[in-house]
């Protein structure tokens, strides 16, 4: 959280989750899987590699495909 403006970083994070919220409860409702991948994240490619192929896996396997 920034150092400053902590009323309006507490509201835009607390907006952006709900946001978020919504747009992923909307996919799953249109059949999609979610998975969220954050920036950090991608400095590890090996754990990285193995998340995205348990994710595809579990995907295939549970026929949203």
């Amino acid at each position: 959280m920034p150092a400053t403006r902590v009323e309006f970083w507490t509201a835009k994070f607390a907006a952006n989750v709900e946001r978020d919220r919504r747009v992923f409860e909307a996919l799953r409702l249109a059949g999609w899987n979610v998975l969220v991948v954050w920036e950090c994240e991608l400095k590890d490619r090996e754990a990285l590699a193995v998340r995205l192929n348990t994710f595809m896996r579990d995907d295939v396997t549970s026929g949203a495909f």
